[in-house]
């Protein structure tokens, strides 16, 4: 939801804009003019997430305000990682590069705030459950190919929004069908799955499966089973930019949409490959994941780590039951006849794949 900026959010983006980058200048020579000159008060927030508020003002640029301490202690390799995918990855595709240096309470911003002012990138999400595959799988390529080598030191590990799989989370996701059982009936479970007795999601395998796939995710990441490259780590909606293509001369671009921009790479990580097609399969139509892969081994890897973002939504889902949460219960029927399904071929996608040796590219 765009909200009004609030005087604090002015401060910040005027504090950002008097402290242009050097390279950005040198790039655009009315850069200095157009953030000297800028009425940030007739931009409009974007929450942005958990961590940060973002403040955009199309033409000009879009001012990213962190909400915590942790996260302004972050905002400089954030920018790090984008300055140096910006001028040597050569990418077909804008990412929003820093325009000025990062303030901080240092320059009387409120505590825990760092800003900076980054490109405007123009565009929109792509409609969900469409998608040109070309467009797609060539993203994939081009992000497994870019060198990771200079980003490595800016990046954040794997699991790092969510965290890894510890003991006591595994626990509480092979403990949900009991409670489920206990708040709203044994039926509950049974009526989201179409998995019969025995099968991967059913209650007798549950706890099973449930640590198949999370000890697969963790052995996958701390013993890699394909060379690691760079995963963006959420593929989707407006982090996504895209326009829509003008006619041409021949009519035959006009209503394609044109991928122009990826914004927040704050997940970025050195990861499995496989991460990127899932992420935007989630997005662009799970039938498609096959396809997007760049070979039938990652389309199988794909399938697995669907997998575990299923057991992650119902993990949080589960953090929503009980008289402490403040946000409301999710809808478990809705929920769980959209996830299970996802687990019950991730199962599936690991036993094939146990079956023969990885592609080979």
């Amino acid at each position: 939801m765009a909200t009004a900026p609030t005087p604090d959010d002015v401060a910040a983006a005027c504090a950002a804009a008097s402290r242009p980058l050097a390279a950005a200048l040198a790039a655009d020579s009315g850069l200095a003019r157009r953030l000297a000159e800028a009425d940030w008060s007739a931009g409009v927030i974007d929450e942005g997430g958990q961590f940060h508020r973002v403040l955009v003002l199309p033409g000009v640029g879009a001012v990213r305000m962190t909400r915590t301490h942790e996260a302004a202690a972050l905002l400089r390799d954030r920018m790090a990682t984008l300055q140096i995918l910006g001028t040597t990855a050569a990418l077909p595709f804008a990412v929003p590069v820093p325009l000025t240096e990062v303030v901080g309470e240092a320059d009387g911003l409120p505590a825990g705030m760092a800003a900076v002012v980054q490109q405007y990138l123009p565009g929109g999400a792509h409609p969900p459950h469409t998608g040109e595959v070309p467009v797609l799988r060539g993203l994939c390529r081009t992000l497994a190919g870019i060198d990771t080598t200079p980003l490595a030191p800016h990046l954040g590990p794997p699991f790092t929004y969510r965290g890894p799989w510890t003991a006591e989370k595994v626990a509480a996701v092979q403990a949900v069908p009991s409670m489920l059982a206990a708040s709203h009936g044994p039926g509950l479970w049974r009526d989201g799955s179409p998995d019969g007795p025995g099968g991967a999601v059913s209650v007798d395998r549950w706890a099973e499966t449930v640590a198949t796939l999370t000890t697969t995710h963790t052995a996958w990441t701390e013993d890699p089973v394909v060379p690691p490259s760079l995963v963006h780590g959420d593929l989707a909606g407006h982090n996504m930019r895209w326009q829509r293509a003008a006619a041409g001369r021949d009519g035959d671009d006009e209503g394609r949409w044109h991928l122009t921009g990826i914004l927040d790479w704050d997940l970025a990580a050195v990861w499995d490959p496989a991460l990127n097609p899932a992420y935007l399969a989630l997005w662009h139509g799970e039938e498609k994941l096959e396809v997007i892969a760049r070979d039938s081994d990652e389309a199988l890897r794909g399938r697995v780590w669907l997998g575990w973002m299923a057991l992650e939504t119902i993990y949080d889902a589960s953090l929503r039951e009980g008289p402490s949460s403040e946000i409301p219960p999710p809808n478990w029927p809705k929920l769980l006849r959209k996830v299970l399904p996802r687990i019950e071929r991730a199962v599936a996608a690991l036993e094939r794949r146990g079956s023969g040796p990885p592609a080979r590219r």
